[in-house]
This record gives C-alpha cells, sequence and structure tokens, in this order.
C-alpha cells in the first residue's frame, strides 16, 4: 500500500487540531480523527476503542467499517494478552499478514476479520484511555511511518478527550469567576452556543462584545494589587447591571471580558457599547477615585460570521483596532474580520 503523501497527512492533523481548538466535545474531534484516517489509508475498519472508567472494560466510542449492532454489544477485558499489552507499555502493534503465526492477529479483531492492522496507545498524562486501531484486508498495509502517523492521531484523540473532562469538572465545581463575579468562560460558552442554535433555527441575531481595560496594568503598578483587583471588579458589575435579563456577560481573559447581546444586530451593539464606554468613563472606581476606560470589539451574527468561533474572532480583530486606534473605542466591521470590508470604528 502507498504511503499517503505528507501534505494530505499535515492537513488533516491540521483539521483535527483545528478542531481541538475550537470545542469541548471530545466526540467531534475522535469522529474527524476516524474520518481522516480512514480518507488517508482507505483502510477497512477504523475505530477508537476506549476504557470505561467505571467497569474498566474496552468499548467502541467511534468508529467506521463497524456494525452498530456489534459496538453497542462489544465488551472486553483490558487483561486480553496482546491488547493488554498495548495498553500498559503503549508500544504500538503492527501485524502485517507475514507473520508465521496465523493468529497473530485474532486478539485485535473486531468485528470483520482481516489481514494486516495498526493499533496505537491513546493515552494522557501517562494514563492510558484506550487505542486506536485500523485494519485492511491488504497484507502489509500500514508502514512503521503509517504507525508513528496513527500515533499522531491518537495523541490529539487523547488530548479532546481530557479536554472534555476537565471542561465538565471545571463546570460542575463552579460557574461564576470569584474576582469579578461573572460567569467564567466555559459556561459563557454554553450560554453562547444555545444563542447561536435559537438564531440558526428562528433567524435572530445575536451580537457579541468583547472588552479590555486599558489601564489595568498602570493601575497596578500605581495604586497596588488590591486597588487593580477592586477596579476590575467595579467595572465588572457595572457591565453586570448595564445588561438585559436575556444577555449575559462572562470573563474573558485577566482583564478582559466577554458580552453576548441576545436579540440584537450591530447597529444596537455599538449603539450598546458607546453607551457602556461612556459610563466606564464618567465613573470614579474604588476608595481612591481611580479612573479608568475600556476598548470593545463588537460583532454579530450572522453578518460578521456563521459560527461563535468566527464572531468570536471578529470581536477580537475589532478589540486590538481599537486599542491601536488610542483605546476607549469600539471598532466593528460589516463583515467577516479577515475580509477588512468597510471597516469603521466608533468613538
Amino acid at each position: 500500500m502507498n504511503a499517503p503523501p505528507n501534505e494530505l497527512c499535515f492537513r488533516y492533523l491540521s483539521e483535527v487540531l483545528h478542531a481541538l481548538k475550537t470545542t469541548h466535545q471530545h466526540e467531534k474531534v475522535l469522529h474527524l480523527i476516524v474520518d481522516r484516517v480512514v480518507r488517508l489509508y482507505h483502510c477497512q475498519t477504523c475505530a477508537v476503542v476506549l476504557i470505561d472508567p467505571k467497569t474498566e472494560y474496552l468499548h467502541i466510542d467511534n468508529w467506521q467499517g463497524l456494525s452498530l449492532t456489534f459496538c453497542n454489544q462489544f465488551r472486553q477485558r483490558i487483561a486480553t494478552a496482546s491488547v493488554g499489552r498495548l495498553l500498559w507499555t503503549g508500544a504500538p502493534v503492527r501485524v502485517t499478514g507475514l507473520e508465521p503465526d496465523p493468529n497473530a492477529a485474532e486478539d485485535f479483531r473486531l468485528e470483520h476479520p482481516f489481514v494486516s492492522c495498526a493499533c496505537t496507545q491513546i493515552a494522557v498524562d501517562h494514563r492510558t484511555l484506550g487505542y486506536l486501531h485500523v485494519d485492511s484486508m491488504a497484507q502489509n498495509a500500514f508502514s512503521e511511518i503509517d504507525v508513528q502517523m496513527l500515533q499522531m492521531f491518537a495523541d490529539l484523540a487523547g488530548l479532546a478527550i481530557n479536554k472534555s473532562r476537565l471542561y465538565e469538572e471545571n463546570l460542575r465545581l463552579e460557574r461564576i469567576d470569584r474576582e469579578t463575579g461573572l460567569e467564567k468562560y466555559p459556561p459563557f460558552l454554553e450560554r453562547l452556543t444555545a444563542a447561536f442554535s435559537r438564531a440558526s433555527e428562528l433567524n435572530e441575531k445575536y451580537a457579541v462584545l468583547i472588552l479590555d481595560v486599558d489601564n489595568f496594568k498602570d493601575t497596578a503598578n500605581t495604586f497596588g494589587y488590591e486597588a487593580s483587583r477592586e477596579l476590575l471588579k467595579q467595572i465588572a458589575q457595572l457591565v453586570k447591571n448595564s445588561l438585559r435579563p436575556i444577555d449575559a456577560a462572562g470573563r474573558y481573559g485577566f482583564d478582559e471580558f466577554i458580552i453576548m447581546l441576545e436579540n440584537m444586530d450591530l447597529e444596537g451593539a455599538l449603539v450598546y457599547a458607546r453607551s457602556l464606554l461612556q459610563k466606564i468613563e464618567e465613573q470614579r472606581f474604588t476608595p481612591r477615585s481611580i479612573r479608568s476606560t475600556v476598548s470593545a470589539g463588537a460583532a454579530a451574527y450572522p453578518q460578521n460570521g456563521k459560527t461563535n468561533e468566527d464572531l468570536i474572532l471578529t470581536a477580537k480583530n475589532g478589540l486590538f483596532e481599537a486599542q491601536r486606534a488610542g483605546r476607549n473605542k469600539v471598532y466593528a466591521f460589516t463583515g467577516e474580520w479577515y475580509s477588512k470590508e468597510a471597516e469603521h470604528l466608533e468613538v
């Protein structure tokens, strides 16, 4: 079997990395991994086989080339000889179909007989999560280089699963950021995802603003740590008080906030942002009467993008332009930020 071209391998790895960056749902990443591996190697079967932490049995989480009935019924002990060795040692398995032992592949057989296969461990932080399985009816279908490439896909699968688990644990622990009183970013993203679903189904609009405190570092250097934290908290409270019940605000970065405005187009978001910036500029914060301003980038669905990722990227680039233009400004594009169409600045 000819090895797939490097350009295609790198492209598929890049696509999986992009998905890993933009979602907390490991199922989406695993589905993409399986799809891209099948496209690369034209294999008979590709499956992500994971350890159920509650039962310590193996189950099939994502697959192509298997029946739903088989996957639902599949339940295997980890201790199976060759599979157990793969899971415990992390050493990849490569069956070429040329081995003198005709039963060499039997331990790794899933639903269908095969001639050759490759299996690579899925693990993170030295914890084994399962393995990636591919097989083919051709002899010697997977080279040593192919096994290395499959290990990269397996490593990305491990990172996706771990990211998803950490995200879920974080949501269970606490939703509110203690320093600002706003939502933490993961639960805020849940609200943003729900807004996207409603808007796409009902043909509605919503807007995203990203704010950055202009003089936060100067405040910390001049007035000290406690004063800078109090400034941040009071600005966050002002932001919170400016919202309608249907809106939401979260902490985006150390001194950055993100706002979602339901049922609002870009023009409405700019009106809101100008009013908010003016309130912040006129306010005196902390017992030391510290003055502060914020810069903002705005984006609205669907004008500035068809996904939440597009909206956030457009708002982030708007924020950058607002800061570059002198701060205490709100900046928005009329289209996606990278198109640079009719960009305009609002003071």
